[in-house]
C-alpha cells in the first residue's frame, strides 16, 4: 500500500500540530510516517518533514519550536530594525511589481504578493530544522519563485545544494521574511500558491493520501478561506485517481490547547502535540473503519 503525506503551511501552530498528527499516525497504523512513499511539506510542513526524515527526537523538536529567539537572532532583528529606520522607503519597495502585468498567468494572489515589500527579516533561523544537509529521496518542498510567479517543487523540479535552503525558501513569508536566493532566483513561501500543494501527489496515484492542513481550519479571514477552497480542489483531484484521502485540520481541543501559543505560552507546544495526536488517532480509526 503506497502512502503520500502532505504537511501544509501553518506557522508555529502548524509545527506543533504536524508533530501531533505524525505521532497519531504511528499510534493508529503502527507505521513510521517517515516511511511514507512521498512527503510534501510546505512552509511549516517543510520544517517538520525535515525533522521527521532526519529522525530528530520528538522532545528535541518541541524544544526547537518552544524556545525564544537566540541572542544572535535578537541581535539580527535589532540590526534589521536599525536599517529600516535609516532607509524606510527602500525597505517598503514592492518585491516584484512586474508580476501585476502577468496576473493572467500567475494568478491574482501571486500578483498581489509581488506588490508587497520584500520583507525585512532573514530566514536563517529556519535552518535549525535541517538536521541533515542530505536531501531525503521522498521529500518534496514547494516554493514560489517571486521573479516569475511560478511554483517550484524542490526535490522534484530541482534540488538545492542544501536542504536548509529549501526550508528557508518555502517559509519566506512575503512582507515579513526576505526572499531566499537559490542559484540566482528569489523564492518565497510556498503557501503563496497553495497552503498544501496536495495535488502534487496526483501523478503518483498513492492508495492513501494523508493531508495535515492547519491553515485550512474553519473560520478566519480570506487567507484561511482560500486555503480551504484550494484544498477542496486538490482533494477532489486526488480522489479522482482512487486515492483514499484523509484531511486533518485542528479541532476545538487543539485550538484550546494552542491558546496563547507561542508568545504568551511557549510551553503549550506539548499540549498541542498531544491534542493533535488524539485527534489523529480517532480520525484514523474512523477512516480505516469506513474503508473496511
Amino acid at each position: 500500500m503506497t502512502v503520500g503525506v502532505v504537511l501544509g503551511a501553518g506557522g508555529p501552530l502548524g509545527w506543533a500540530y504536524h508533530l501531533g498528527v505524525l505521532q497519531g499516525v504511528r499510534d493508529a497504523i503502527d507505521r513510521e510516517p517517515a516511511n511514507a512513499d512521498r512527503i510534501v511539506g510546505t512552509s511549516a510542513g517543510a520544517a517538520i518533514a525535515a525533522t521527521l526524515l532526519a529522525g530528530t527526537p520528538l522532545d528535541d523538536v518541541i524544544e526547537m519550536i518552544s524556545s525564544p529567539p537566540t541572542d544572535q537572532e535578537r541581535d539580527e532583528m535589532r540590526s534589521v530594525a536599525t536599517r529600516f529606520r535609516q532607509a524606510p522607503l527602500q525597505a517598503l519597495r514592492p518585491v516584484a511589481p512586474g508580476l501585476a502585468r502577468c496576473v493572467r498567468h500567475v494568478g491574482l494572489t501571486t500578483a498581489l504578493v509581488g506588490l508587497l515589500p520584500a520583507g525585512l527579516f532573514p530566514t536563517l533561523m529556519l535552518r535549525k530544522f535541517a538536521a541533515s544537509h542530505e536531501w531525503p529521496s521522498q521529500l518534496w518542498i514547494p516554493s514560489v519563485c517571486i521573479d516569475n510567479g511560478r511554483t517550484v517543487v524542490f526535490g522534484r523540479d530541482q534540488t538545492p545544494a542544501a536542504l536548509g535552503d529549501a526550508l528557508e525558501a518555502s517559509s519566506a513569508v512575503p512582507g515579513v521574511f526576505q526572499p531566499k536566493v537559490i542559484d540566482g532566483a528569489r523564492y518565497v513561501d510556498g503557501a503563496v500558491a497553495s497552503s498544501t500543494h496536495a495535488d502534487t501527489l496526483v501523478p503518483e496515484g498513492h492508495e492513501i493520501a494523508l493531508i495535515s492542513a492547519p491553515t485550512a481550519r474553519p473560520g478566519g479571514g480570506p487567507i484561511r478561506a482560500r486555503a480551504r477552497r484550494t484544498l477542496e480542489r486538490e482533494a477532489e483531484a486526488l480522489r479522482a485517481t482512487g486515492s483514499r484521502t484523509l484531511i486533518l485540520t485542528p479541532n476545538d481541543a487543539v485550538m484550546q490547547a494552542a491558546e496563547g501559543f507561542p508568545r504568551q505560552r511557549p510551553e503549550a507546544a506539548g499540549d498541542i502535540v498531544e491534542a493533535a495526536r488524539r485527534q489523529t488517532t480517532s480520525a484514523f480509526a474512523s477512516f480505516l473503519g469506513a474503508a473496511s
